[in-house]
């Protein structure tokens, strides 16, 4: 090893190590002992699977967020298109299942069946509740759903197509979800509002929410029963004002989108937003590689921790800038500067992730969750349509240093950077045809819980605490494997 104060160390990539097998009391890895629920910020609701998707416009909107949430993982909403699009986007999550809709879509009494529709391209609840007069106050007249509408013209009012109040069969406000179902059952209804003793409404249960909540039983949920959901911002001004848009929509997480989260931007976001705007919901920062890095992030006052500079597929970093530490090395950097914290913030490996194993790697680390970008890039949730190329389907993956990725972010105005002088630090390809993103999920978390398994390890923490590893010699270099599920 030499001592030229140049060289700081070794850096151990994906490749490079293997987890040592350990003697082990876990008699299945599907025997339900092993919990592989964690954390992804300081102050939000626990996952049920350490998957994140991330903030790539190739991978990540509003049906990608969903079903990794649905799935029990976690989604981050890309930043690369205008602010109320984005928050449209959050609220879609947000609208997609929940306990008891306390919040309905209401229209009054003198809407057609052309203004219900154009509601629920926003709401996507299935049902409108009807009221009298220009404000409303719990109480209502009648409710319609898409199958009323079809009774109708689009200029038809909702009054003469809607079910009326005195039709409606409802239950009292304290009724569980099961007793709901029941009266859904009975009524044969999809929808039963709950009323107040003075008769009016105080939410509405679906049959749709209850049927969701029997399909996934480890979907990842908010306070309220609603799908959690993040949402990427950069370190413009206008992204403030985007931040305020997300938070009103009631995302879960903010992501603090920047390729070096050592800068002094990092502080100044950070600073305005929790200290100025007090904005209280978490903000994950990055990202990092050093530990000093996760040690700025944490001190700047992140709630949660993106650790990777260049590991990913489609990152061209260590290519064009020569800058980056092997991926297991900068997870290693991160837990380690956090190893004396009585609240550690949450570790996100983002980048990197090839193959199942890789995700065992990554929490083994040190990492409470890992981010997929690529690996999920070519799946029916992903944004974009299939195209065929040499006889096989493929969509497009990019990265957000790409060339193309710039010219969209030149576009939307939210760079201040000149086109003639960007050096692209990513690239732009094609994937193969992966399906439904559940089955990568599920490869994904099967890696994981054998790793764990070998391992003894039945929680997250455990696995930081006993996994071991041992270094592989000639090793081929983490940015050049191809993927693989």
């Amino acid at each position: 090893m030499t001592t030229n104060p140049k060289i700081i160390g070794e850096g151990l990539a994906f490749d490079d190590v293997l987890l040592v097998p350990q003697r082990s009391s876990i008699r299945s890895r599907f025997s339900g002992e092993i919990d592989t629920s964690a954390r992804v910020a300081r102050g939000a609701p626990p996952v049920h699977i350490p998957i994140i998707s991330a903030n790539m416009d190739t991978v990540t909107d509003w049906r990608m967020a969903t079903t990794i949430s649905l799935l029990g993982g976690f989604g981050v909403i890309h930043r690369f298109m205008s602010m109320g699009e984005q928050a449209t986007e959050v609220r879609k999550v947000k609208e997609r299942m929940r306990v008891v809709e306390g919040h309905p879509p209401i229209i009054t009494s003198t809407a057609t069946i052309r203004d219900a529709r154009h509601l629920l391209r926003q709401r996507e609840r299935g049902y409108v509740i009807i009221h009298d007069g220009s404000s409303y106050d719990g109480s209502f007249i009648g409710i319609a759903t898409p199958r009323d509408f079809e009774a109708g013209t689009p200029d038809t009012p909702l009054t003469a197509i809607m079910t009326p109040r005195d039709r409606i069969a409802t239950v009292p406000a304290g009724t569980e979800l099961d007793e709901a179902v029941k009266a859904m059952h009975q009524h044969r209804v999809e929808k039963m509002p709950v009323v107040g003793d003075d008769g009016r409404l105080v939410g509405v249960y679906t049959m749709k929410d209850f049927k969701y909540y029997h399909q996934y039983p480890h979907a990842s949920l908010d306070s309220r029963g609603r799908l959690l959901v993040g949402a990427a911002i950069g370190v413009q001004e206008g992204d403030i004002e985007r931040s305020l848009a997300l938070v009103e929509a009631e995302v879960d997480v903010l992501v603090l989108d920047i390729a070096h989260g050592e800068l002094d931007y990092t502080q100044e976001i950070l600073h305005r937003l929790k200290v100025i705007e007090r904005i209280n919901t978490p903000i994950i920062a990055g990202n990092v590689a050093t530990i000093d890095g996760a040690k700025y992030v944490r001190d700047c006052g992140a709630d949660g921790v993106k650790v990777g500079v260049g590991p990913g597929y489609v990152c061209e970093t260590r290519d064009v800038a020569g800058v980056g530490v092997p991926q297991i090395t900068a997870i290693m950097n991160a837990a380690e500067a956090y190893k004396n914290d009585s609240d550690r913030i949450p570790i996100i490996g983002d980048g990197g992730i090839r193959k199942p194993g890789d995700v065992a790697k990554a929490i083994a680390a040190g990492a409470d969750t890992i981010m997929v970008g690529s690996l999920f890039a070519g799946t029916d949730e992903s944004p974009g349509e299939p195209v065929e190329q040499d006889g096989m389907l493929k969509k497009m993956v990019r990265g957000m240093a790409s060339a193309t990725a710039f010219e969209k972010r030149l576009a939307l105005g939210s760079t201040t950077t000149n086109l003639e002088d960007y050096v692209p630090e990513g690239r732009t390809t094609f994937t193969p045809y992966k399906g439904k993103v559940s089955k990568v999920v599920k490869k994904l978390r099967g890696g994981l819980l054998s790793g764990m398994s070998y391992s003894n390890a039945r929680t997250i923490a455990e696995m930081h605490e006993r996994a071991q590893f041992i270094i592989v010699k000639n090793a081929v270099p983490e940015q050049r494997r191809p993927l693989q599920t």
